[in-house]
């Protein structure tokens, strides 16, 4: 294997595969990346077992072969060398030679045949999605993920297929977020998968910030996402999430329309207070007034009224105030909907963009 590339092409794509790569790995081989270089390209592949990378660059290949080099040393010998440069990369016995310059770097190498691979998948279903809706409806509901949590189907982002509708629920028992996406085509039958947490964040640093479409491809135990010559493929989590339906309120009693940045800015100012550990804070609607306040165990005291231009019944409850902000700041618009059924259960919080739903739902807590 030998090759001729440019240092800010390399780095790139090594940001991008480098990303699933660990220093230490209980299996030497998953600390290194996959490089393959033939026909005009150089192709690199990084993989903890349950995540997968492969991004491909163009380089000038003089003799096309295989190598796998450690992935993190690679990528900061490469971070360090200057921009604009040109690397000359080739194979030495087991050694992997690097140079630009008057700078020489030799790096130990790890037999190929002993790379694991993902991508040997049979793909039950294949469609096309706007990678801005993708990312958009991670995002605005991946915060609601429970973190190590025994019900292991909670710890990630359920993706849900149906007709033209692509929906993300994420929730971790004290709350529950849902965004939705219209699709220019219908997928088929309903379809359900779960990404698992640590994928949730490595594909959305994946997708990026362009506005073009990424194929989706599903099987029983892999989801994989292909875009402008990069593929993302993770393991699924293997199990069923709850019906979301029956936790989100259909109807409620009452719902009223709040200033959204408002809301937000009281509960803030409010919550600076509030108890470390639970972030304990109570609202309450009263005629015309939304009133929040909180305390903690130095006998601090916060209280602030928002006059809500409507008059509503009296209700009162405890929330932490950590969750009603994440999910009104993952709204969109000036607006938000607040509506509710009596003081022991949760709080409907809704926005939309365009005729795109967003939903959260929020448990309260005993202060």
């Amino acid at each position: 294997m030998r090759l001729t590339i440019g240092r800010d092409e390399l780095l790139k794509v090594l940001n991008v595969v480098g990303s699933v790569v660990e220093r230490r790995q209980t299996k030497p081989i998953l600390t290194h990346i996959l490089m393959k270089a033939g026909d005009g390209e150089l192709t690199l592949t990084g993989t903890d077992l349950e995540i997968e990378v492969v991004a491909r660059c163009v380089a000038e290949v003089q003799e096309a072969g295989a190598v796998t080099v450690p992935g993190r040393k690679f990528l900061d010998i490469v971070r360090t060398l200057p921009g604009g440069s040109v690397l000359r990369c080739e194979m030495d016995g087991t050694r992997f030679r690097v140079a630009m310059g008057k700078s020489r770097f030799q790096l130990a190498t790890l037999p190929v045949e002993d790379y694991p691979n993902l991508m040997d998948v049979q793909w039950d279903v294949r469609f096309d999605v706007p990678r801005v809706d993708l990312k958009r409806i991670i995002e605005k509901t991946q915060f609601c993920m429970a973190q190590q949590d025994v019900r292991y189907y909670l710890n990630g982002v359920m993706l849900e297929f149906s007709g033209k509708s692509l929906r993300a629920v994420a929730a971790d028992g004290h709350r529950l977020a849902l965004c939705a996406a219209e699709l220019t085509a219908e997928v088929g039958s309903e379809r359900q998968v779960i990404i698992p947490r640590k994928a949730v964040g490595e594909m959305v640093r994946f997708l990026g910030n362009e506005s073009a479409a990424v194929e989706l491809s599903i099987s029983t135990n892999h989801l994989r996402v292909v875009q402008d010559g990069l593929v993302f493929v993770t393991k699924l989590v293997d199990g069923r999430f709850p019906d979301y339906h029956r936790v989100i309120p259909q109807s409620v009693k009452e719902e009223l329309s709040l200033p959204r940045a408002s809301v937000l800015e009281m509960l803030g100012r409010v919550g600076v207070v509030s108890t470390e550990k639970f972030r304990g804070m109570r609202l309450r609607f009263q005629g015309t007034v939304l009133a929040a306040s909180a305390t903690n165990t130095d006998r601090d005291e916060a209280w602030e009224e928002l006059e809500i231009g409507t008059t509503v019944p009296e209700w009162e409850t405890g929330f932490n105030v950590t969750y009603l902000v994440e999910a009104i700041g993952a709204l969109e618009g000036d607006e938000v909907l607040f509506g509710w059924n009596n003081s022991d259960g949760g709080v409907r919080i809704k926005g939309k963009v365009g005729n795109e739903e967003q939903v959260y739902v929020v448990m309260p807590v005993r202060l």
